[in-house]
């Protein structure tokens, strides 16, 4: 082997080496520094991480010739030795290619003759689920009740494929995926130590798709070293992973916020067709996801929004609750992206689910644009600010039992209706003056009067109902079918019964 593949060169010699797994690096050393000394662990994780890596550390923390310690020496012969992968007292076992019963009854066999020359003789089995049922029942015995010179470290990608047996037999270490920031920060280091010329962006959108795995970053670092002829170049890079140009990402998001389905379906047929649509559906969440944070507070995590403005475009036409049921929508269909005949189809068919998926209907897009204040004039429409203040309770029930005028700049007056009267107690009044202040972006004074005859939107409400009742009796009693029954039963309409019943084309 060469230690010029960057995974190979720069993985761990020593504890304090290992990189995003503080946690099971502080339970291994305490429990060598407290002599508490196990005899079967496990050591499971997604690949990359650092299973086997920290299984040999720590068999070469027990077999150091200096003795026993959370930081061996790494020249005696015995670190040596594991580091080289010669080591005759730490077995290595590749579960995967060595799957039948008559394997592990070989090895089994093994454990009773004494370590070679060291004080203990080490079994370090990868991809330890993937053993046999049987091959299980062979080991079950041994990792039980070993001898003193034995110990087994064991690594899984998939612990939840070994007998619970087994995993009640092991100290089981779960290894989480390295954080975004670590791997980012272990390729600054990497990149420098070797000189090559880079930028963080570049370093960033590696360490993104790494998905976690310290090593394939590493894997991909190289790859992009080579692309790009020594040094890192982030176009060079997006083009190499297949990445979308940033402008059509934004040109997708806008269309499906504004609801232009044939703008959508254009933008996207400018994309080629081998480019990768699972990619730009990961860069779509991401914007969700940022587009969702800047709807709380713009200046939650500032280093997210390189362009503020166009987060803010976003921020002023969406709703927050149409940006989860987006989200949603991409995480939920990109788990069928792979058994898609045609990826970008599928992707528009994603893409469009979100559009007709939203509520569209122009009573919500007119309450969209509504004004986050009043103006001189006092043109404003109460009902549909009522509807987009989100109100639940009392504080809904005055709402719609109130209308709302200015005085002045600085003074806005609350009508209620007179039968409402002593219903509202303080509390209520003043919580609803705070939501509307938050919602108009200003500190305004109330002054409360309480009236009769006001058009509320209970009121208008209530109107509407009525005169759609009247119309709808009105256009029954001109129909023969109705008047016919009438005839024959001797009966009349009951006005009061009248309700509308939509059809599954929605209309009346």
């Amino acid at each position: 082997m060469t230690n010029d593949v960057l995974a190979l060169k720069y993985r761990p010699r020593f504890f304090s080496e290992v990189t995003g797994q503080d946690l099971t690096v502080d339970m291994l050393s305490n429990s060598i520094k407290l002599n508490k000394i196990h005899h079967a662990y496990l050591f499971s994780g997604t690949r990359g991480v650092g299973k086997t890596t920290l299984a040999r550390l720590f068999a070469k923390s027990l077999l150091c010739d200096t003795g026993i310690t959370d930081t061996p020496c790494g020249k005696c012969n015995s670190c040596n030795e594991i580091d080289n992968g010669n080591h005759l007292d730490l077995i290595e076992i590749d579960a995967a290619s060595r799957t039948k019963v008559e394997d592990t009854k070989t090895l089994m066999e093994n454990v009773q003759y004494s370590p070679t020359s060291s004080r203990f003789k080490i079994y370090l089995i990868d991809e330890v689920h993937m053993l046999s049922d049987k091959s299980f029942n062979a080991l079950l015995k041994t990792i039980e009740e070993p001898p003193e010179h034995i110990k087994f470290l064991l690594a899984t990608t998939e612990p939840d494929k070994l007998p619970e047996t087994v995993l009640s037999r092991c100290l089981h270490f779960k290894l989480a995926q390295v954080d975004f920031n670590v791997i980012s920060s272990h390729l600054e280091f990497v990149v420098k130590s070797e000189n090559i010329k880079y930028d963080n962006e570049s370093l960033d959108l590696i360490s993104r798709n790494a998905k976690g795995s310290l090593r394939d970053s590493l894997s991909i670092l190289e790859q992009c070293i080579a692309y790009c002829n020594g040094s890192l170049e982030i176009n060079k890079i997006k083009m190499l992973m297949g990445y979308i140009d940033d402008e059509i990402i934004k040109n997708i998001i806008s269309s499906i916020i504004h609801k232009e389905p044939e703008n959508l379906i254009n933008t996207i047929e400018e994309i080629e067709n081998s480019s990768s649509f699972e990619k730009l559906l990961d860069s779509v969440i991401d914007i969700l996801y940022r587009l969702s944070l800047y709807k709380i507070n713009s200046k939650i995590k500032d280093n997210l929004y390189k362009n503020d403005v166009f987060y803010q475009k976003l921020a002023a036409n969406i709703l927050s609750e149409d940006i989860q049921l987006f989200y949603q929508i991409a995480v939920s269909s990109k788990k069928d992206i792979s058994w898609a005949p045609n990826q970008k189809d599928y992707f528009s068919m994603i893409m469009l689910r979100m559009i007709y998926f939203s509520d569209n209907d122009s009573e919500n897009k007119e309450e969209d644009n509504l004004p986050n204040s009043i103006n001189e004039e006092n043109d404003f429409d109460w009902n549909k600010i009522v509807n987009k203040l989100n109100l639940n309770g009392m504080a809904l029930e005055l709402a719609r039992h109130c209308t709302l005028s200015k005085k002045n700049d600085n003074t806005l007056l609350i009508m209620i209706d007179m039968q409402k009267q002593n219903i509202y107690p303080k509390s209520c009044l003043s919580d609803f003056f705070n939501i509307l202040n938050s919602f108009l972006k200003k500190e305004y004074k109330y002054e409360v009067i309480y009236q009769e005859n006001l058009k509320t939107p209970d009121y208008i409400q209530k109107e509407n109902k009525k005169n759609e009742n009247n119309l709808i009796y009105d256009k029954a009693k001109q129909d023969p079918n109705i008047n016919n029954i009438k005839e024959i039963f001797g009966s009349d309409i009951d006005k009061k019964s009248i309700k509308k019943i939509k059809d599954v084309e929605g209309q009346s």
